[in-house]
């Protein structure tokens, strides 16, 4: 199978066996997450808490090119940020920062430091495995009361 081959411009490259498909990656964080968007999206959960309309993502979790990564990084994208903000304040906090996780998936060390450092800014930080916990965390949040001052 090491047969060597000539290219369309003369160098020699070696013989490639037939390809095999990759196996997919598993993608249990992005489905939970979907999930969770997909609830706080429904218009009966909207009509319910309409703060959710500005339940946001990072896009951390998607796999980049090393140029794509590159860019990100001077746009501004941070390591460890978490993947889920509710800029809404309430009691004490000015918002919610969630991070998720996926089977016995734990926070990353940047993921840890970027949620001390929105707790000692005011956010509340929570750390979820599934879409349900994540949503009875948001739930529990808006719950709270209006931490505005007027």
């Amino acid at each position: 199978m090491n047969e060597i081959l000539r290219s369309r411009t003369g160098r020699r490259v070696p013989a490639r066996g037939p390809r095999t498909a990759k196996k997919p990656r598993k993608q249990h964080e992005f489905l939970e997450q979907s999930a969770l968007f997909t609830w706080a999206r429904t218009p009966c959960v909207l009509a319910q808490y309409p703060q959710l309309d500005i339940l946001s993502c990072s896009l951390n979790g998607v796999k980049l090119s090393t140029a794509q990564a590159g860019k990100a990084r001077a746009a501004g994208m941070l390591s460890g940020e978490h993947d889920v903000k509710l800029p809404v304040a309430r009691a004490q906090y000015i918002g919610l920062s969630i991070e998720m996780k996926a089977g016995d998936g734990a926070p990353t060390e940047n993921q840890l430091w970027y949620g001390t450092r929105l707790e000692q800014e005011g956010w509340c930080v929570r750390y979820c495995w599934t879409w349900t916990e994540a949503r009875d965390e948001i739930v529990r949040y808006l719950s709270m009361p209006d931490g505005r001052v007027l």
